[in-house]
């Protein structure tokens, strides 16, 4: 079964977790610290491998679940500014998740890199 980092409203307690299903939560972990994060027009998060060291950490949670769950349920929920990549874990190991459409030049998008978390993000004041 493929392994899906998510960092945004489809984690736990997130309006879109429902899309998740009944996936299995495999992991509590952050990225390499090579990726930038935005806010895409306020309303959803977008990772930027921007290579090691230039980014930061983002935090997220990474779920092992069906082929048939991703393909039929979870991607079709995803906006259009994001397409599916690969990305590196604080561990060093790969999992799948959604990343910037490239080139993302056209969106609005504010970093958000500092923040380290979608949640932290939008608990700021």
């Amino acid at each position: 079964m493929p392994r899906m980092f998510l960092n945004g409203t489809a984690m736990r307690g997130g309006a879109l977790h429902h899309l998740v299903g009944d996936a299995e939560l495999v992991a509590e972990t952050t990225t390499a610290p090579r990726y930038r994060f935005h806010a895409v027009e306020g309303a959803y998060p977008g990772l930027e491998d921007v290579g090691p060291g230039n980014g930061g950490a983002v935090a997220g949670e990474v779920y092992e679940m069906s082929w048939e769950q991703l393909r039929e349920v979870l991607l079709p929920g995803e906006p259009a500014g994001l397409e599916l990549g690969v990305i590196e874990l604080a561990d060093g190991s790969g999992s799948l998740a959604m990343i910037l459409r490239r080139p993302h030049t056209e969106l609005p998008t504010v970093d958000i890199t500092e923040r380290g978390s979608w949640r932290a993000y939008r608990e700021q004041p």
